[in-house]
């Protein structure tokens, strides 16, 4: 690449530059949307009535919700089943979010002490104005920053708040910040709106944002979405921008754990959730590192990977903001809980591969020949049931769930 004076506008008359291409300021006024949209708010596992509004569990250990240990198993982040609370340890995960949490420090706190988990090295940011309270992505905040700590329990996270949740703060202000001056190794970022939504002009503008970013050593990070394969609109769409080739893209699956109990439990079967966003770009062409893994597709292809996320299996968030009536314990789903664990898993292996080993600039290229060789079967769950409105599940890659679901002390190796 030729490299020129790169300049992003930033909100509030900040410039941020480094070498690279221009890039204009966005223009884009769309708003994504937080992907914790899928709360399971009904279920008598988890809602205790005691005649108090917004009553939630006291006590987060009944089955279908996780906890961390039960996940941690599962996944087999490592051999023996033992908590490894170095995990992630020197490196740093950026997770941006609109709005942010007022109560997200005491929240993960409590978190924490809950189940068992080293104090979390938490810095919150915002730099680009004071932000407002908003509940939905205050519930998103405390799942993005408890399950990211939760599966990398050593690495610094820095929460940057966004003052609303336009793409011009969420991609072109916070990535570029968390690029140049949190130096994160992996941001995640649990929103987005549909790709058929967003203009030809932004896809491009925000593609190359991400893509700097990405060639310059970042592990970007996407939630592939909660609305199935239309993604709330009336024909098939994938989620941005967890559809931009420059982003590693998360989907959804409903995970079955064999006698989850308060130390553990085992996989026992993974099926794609069919709410899990996913399919072919009509904007982005197919990347070499799906092609030259012998997948044939119109376009870029979503989702890369794949996690628990259906609601019904899904993971405990202590949030003391009050959402829709609720607050403490909370059962909680959706392809957010995806993305931030799998940010996790990239600090992961940076912490024992080294920063070398994998970053942005190789890390789809690293997942693909893995899911392209011999080891594949040992590195990854192949999810083959399931259904998300237009694309089933099957055998090896699938626009619902990628190349599959992680068995992490298998796959750090490989990366």
């Amino acid at each position: 690449m030729t490299t020129k004076g790169l300049v992003l506008g930033i909100t509030l008359l900040a410039i941020v530059g480094f070498s690279g291409i221009y890039v204009p300021a966005a223009v884009d006024h769309g708003f994504a949307i937080p992907e914790t949209i899928a709360v399971h708010n009904s279920n008598p596992w988890f809602l205790k009535d005691n005649g108090k509004t917004g009553a939630a569990s006291s006590s987060p250990t009944t089955y279908p919700g996780y906890i961390p240990i039960q996940i941690w198993d599962a996944y087999q982040y490592t051999s023996n089943g033992v908590y490894n609370t170095s995990f992630g340890s020197g490196e740093t995960i950026a997770i941006i979010d609109a709005y942010g949490s007022p109560t997200i420090s005491s929240d993960v706190n409590t978190f924490d002490q809950q189940f068992g988990l080293p104090a979390i090295n938490l810095q919150i940011v915002q730099p680009f104005g004071k932000v407002s309270r908003n509940s939905g992505w205050a519930l998103e905040t405390s799942l993005d920053v408890e399950w990211a700590h939760a599966m990398a329990p050593a690495a610094k996270i820095v929460l940057i708040e966004t003052p609303s949740a336009s793409n011009t703060y969420l991609i072109n202000d916070a990535v570029n910040y968390a690029y140049n001056t949190t130096h994160a190794n992996v941001v995640s970022m649990s929103w987005g709106e549909a790709e058929s939504q967003v203009s030809a002009s932004s896809l491009a503008q925000f593609h190359s944002i991400f893509s700097y970013v990405a060639s310059h050593g970042v592990i970007l990070m996407g939630a592939s979405g909660d609305n199935g394969a239309k993604d709330g609109t009336s024909s098939p769409t994938v989620d941005y921008p967890a559809a931009d080739p420059a982003v590693v893209g998360a989907g959804g699956t409903t995970l079955v754990i064999n006698n989850p109990t308060s130390s553990g439990g085992s996989w026992g079967t993974e099926y794609a959730w069919n709410s899990s966003g996913g399919g072919v770009s009509a904007y982005f062409s197919e990347p070499s590192y799906q092609s030259s893994a012998g997948i044939s597709l119109s376009g870029r292809g979503v989702p890369d990977v794949s996690y628990d996320a259906n609601p019904n299996t899904g993971v405990w968030v202590y949030d003391s903001t009050v959402y829709q009536g609720l607050k403490g314990w909370i059962q909680v789903g959706g392809t957010s809980a995806a993305a931030p664990q799998w940010a996790a898993i990239f600090a992961d292996a940076q912490a024992i591969q080294g920063y070398s080993s994998i970053n942005g600039g190789n890390v789809h290229q690293l997942l693909y020949s893995i899911y392209n060789s011999n080891n594949y079967g040992t590195a990854f769950h192949d999810i083959t049931v399931g259904y998300n409105g237009a694309y089933s599940a099957g055998t090896g890659y699938d626009e619902v769930t990628g190349i599959g679901s992680p068995i992490v002390y298998q796959l750090i190796p490989l990366l």
